[in-house]
């Protein structure tokens, strides 16, 4: 039995096929909708004399804004009777979303002809996104708002990153989703926050980090690169990142940092072409000292001239012994020695000063309690002292003519040492000089002396060589009733002095400094304190002793990395070969003052006019 033939009308009512038995008679249903937009609408025809007879029909909505009308064609058919039971159901969305909407009606087929039926479907879409409001059994999560739609599947998001893991199915389909949850999926590795869709590949680690299906396409691995070398290799992963990979060796190139016109200091490598003025063959064993390199003379001098692994050999030292002279200029306590040339030497003392050569010594006429002198290469002596006071002296002055004494303004305080810079050699040097209460004085003639600043210390000596970016002044500070180190570098023209800092505090008083070139810096002080300053690291050497004694260390001159004489206030002069202390001058008087022109020309003084030279 054929049942009725429910067609959607888009134009005019088609009627029988011809020769059909049956008179034409047919229902034309008007489904219209308002307040929303059904995703589809279901037409049943029931036969009210039998019910079991019935039909549907799934008419999808096309889009567009409501209200809206469908019409819908029932046609009459063999075996059923006349009269039928309309109904129309609305859906969101499609014909499987929720019925929002109903609608009933009877009907009779009993006449030929067209017979119209009216069914209206209402509910409230309030945003017009498709959804009914939930009141109205619709599924919109906010009818307030176009872009939430209806429940949405809500995936396992164990690492919270919004994005659900993809090889799961949904937790649960709702409006919200409950923790560790996400509306999205595709997370490749839900165990790891910063991996998920939608990112750039961020790091290089042979993993997929942005869920794409491929690992580590923006970092270009295994491609031609260059390392920093200059060196060919492939690009490789390496901490996240990218670098290149190369197994070829570069060459080396070295350079003079000690200024022996030998290069011994690794300055970089290269596969490319090696920089201009440097050499690929290290020829200096130690940067640290202008007296060693490949092919220099050996000469006793405690140093390995000649980088041949040995100190002083082919019987350079026939006797290796200190020259001492006692009570020069009488039975006083020298404070100060400062050398000239490889024979000349200044003495300073209490109301003292003499200029000594081999013919013999001078005296001048100098008033002052001097502590501290430094000469010239013209051999120019400037000395510094109590009260502030400076003044200076040439050997060819007349012996008795008195000195004449400036004084810094502001500055009574006691000058503790003196240095001079040069440069070029010969020309009027700029002193610097510091004082007890930590201030810092400049002196270039025929200007007067002024202070340049004051730092928190009481200085004791001060260093440099040629230019004021390698002056080192030292010290110490009482803390807590207890002296500790104090050290001070000054900046490029001398206006700023900046504090040095060290790994730990150090306890004890600095007593001399010796600035060997501008990498290498030595200081020295009370119970056996020698500190070592390389390429701008600190260091303590290990304490000279005397019968178990730590010596009072009162200056300092250096020769090379971990090779260092100090001067001992307990007499004697102690020398460290990098690896043990040794007493290479020994003596019971007081030494003060250490001063040298080179290895080979070495001077001391101290009390009861003690005087001593290494000269070879």
């Amino acid at each position: 039995m054929r049942l009725f033939l429910v067609a959607v009308l888009t134009s005019t009512l088609v009627g029988c096929s011809k020769g059909d038995e049956l008179k034409s008679a047919a229902l034309k249903v008007q489904l219209h909708y308002e307040g929303f937009r059904p995703g589809c609408v279901t037409l049943t025809v029931t036969d009210q004399t039998e019910v079991s007879r019935h039909v549907t029909k799934d008419v999808n909505v096309s889009a567009g804004a409501p209200p809206g009308t469908l019409s819908v064609a029932v046609f009459r058919q063999a075996g059923w009777s006349n009269d039928v039971k309309l109904l129309a159901q609305a859906h969101e969305q499609s014909c499987e979303g929720a019925r929002v909407a109903t609608a009933e009606a009877t009907a009779s087929l009993e006449k030929d002809g067209i017979t119209p039926v009216e069914l209206l479907l209402a509910a409230t879409d309030g945003d017009g996104d498709g959804f009914v409001v939930s009141t109205e059994g619709g599924t919109d999560c906010n009818d307030r708002d176009a872009t939430v739609g209806g429940p949405t599947p809500w995936y396992p998001d164990d690492d919270n990153d919004g994005y659900g893991n993809w090889l799961l199915p949904p937790r649960v389909v709702a409006c919200e989703g409950p923790a560790l949850t996400a509306s999205r999926t595709g997370d490749c590795n839900d165990r790891d926050l910063s991996v998920h869709p939608d990112q750039a590949e961020f790091r290089c680690d042979g993993k997929d980090d942005n869920c794409d299906g491929v690992n580590d396409e923006t970092f270009d691995v295994g491609g031609n690169c260059f390392n920093g070398d200059q060196c060919p290799g492939a690009n490789v992963c390496s901490n996240g990142g990218v670098v290149c990979n190369s197994t070829v060796t570069p060459t080396a190139y070295y350079v003079d940092e000690d200024g022996d016109g030998q290069a011994g200091t690794v300055e970089g490598r290269t596969c490319g072409t090696v920089p201009s003025g440097k050499s690929t063959v290290s020829t200096d064993c130690d940067e640290s000292s202008a007296y060693v390199a490949n092919g220099l003379p050996e000469v006793c001098d405690r140093l390995d001239n000649n980088c041949a692994g040995g100190v002083d050999e082919g019987n350079t030292c026939a006797s290796r012994v200190w020259t001492e002279n006692l009570n020069v200029g009488g039975n006083v306590e020298w404070r100060s020695i400062a050398l000239h040339g490889t024979q000349g030497a200044w003495f300073a003392a209490k109301d003292k000063l003499a200029y000594a050569t081999p013919s013999g010594l001078t005296s001048f006429n100098c008033d002052g309690n001097w502590r501290a002198a430094w000469t010239s290469s013209t051999g120019q002596v400037f000395l510094a002292g109590d009260d502030g006071k400076l003044t200076t002296r040439a050997p060819t002055d007349t012996p008795s003519t008195a000195c004449t004494v400036v004084v810094a303004a502001g500055n009574t305080s006691h000058l503790n040492g003196i240095v001079g810079l040069e440069e070029p050699a010969g020309s009027e040097p700029v002193l610097y000089a510091v004082a007890s209460n930590g201030n810092i004085v400049r002196w270039r003639r025929p200007d007067a002396p002024t202070v340049v600043t004051q730092v928190q210390a009481n200085l004791r000596a001060i260093d440099g060589i040629r230019t004021p970016g390698t002056l080192m002044a030292v010290g110490f500070e009482d803390v807590g009733g207890q002296p500790s180190v104090r050290a001070f570098r000054s900046n490029s023209d001398g206006t700023v002095w900046q504090a040095e800092a060290f790994n730990a505090p150090i306890a004890g008083s600095l007593r001399g400094v010796d600035v060997v070139n501008s990498r290498l810096v030595f200081a020295a002080g009370d119970d056996g304190l020698v500190l070592q300053r390389y390429r701008g690291e600190w260091s303590t050497l290990p304490p000279p002793s005397f019968l178990t004694i730590r010596v009072n260390a009162l200056d300092v001159q250096g020769l090379a990395q971990g090779k260092v004489y100090v001067a001992a206030g307990q007499g004697g002069v102690y020398f460290y070969d990098g690896s043990t202390w040794s007493a290479v001058h020994e003596g019971t008087n007081a030494l003060r003052s250490l001063d040298s022109t080179s290895p080979t020309n070495i001077g001391v003084v101290g009390d009861r006019g003690t005087v001593a030279y290494w000269r070879k």
